[in-house]
């Protein structure tokens, strides 16, 4: 294994810093739509907007992952793309799966 200088050193750890963020962004979506849907707390003004933002919000998480993929190649980072992609399609999933057990 070849030794890193201080300069790639600091640069492997900022990117493994910058890995974190597409797991956050997932984890903060998840924490919305959870107290949406279970009325956790008194704070209901936003209705279904945490399930509307879901696409927009997980993309940026998609993007900063595969920049931090780019750069640093580990298990964050390829959890956050797959949680940041389910998110994507979680509006659609649950519109589908409301009309087929509700009814139109």
């Amino acid at each position: 294994m070849t030794k890193l200088n201080n300069g790639e050193q600091s640069q492997s750890k900022i990117w493994k810093v910058i890995s974190i963020f597409p797991i956050g962004i997932a984890i903060f979506q998840i924490l919305l739509i959870l107290n949406w849907l279970f009325q956790i707390t008194p704070f209901q003004k936003l209705e279904g907007l945490p399930l509307l933002l879901t696409p927009f919000i997980s993309t940026v998480g998609i993007i900063f992952a595969i920049i931090a993929l780019q750069k640093d190649y580990n298990r964050i980072i390829k959890l956050g793309i797959i949680t940041n992609c389910i998110l994507f399609f979680l509006p659609w999933i649950y519109w589908y799966v409301g009309t087929l057990i509700f009814g139109p």
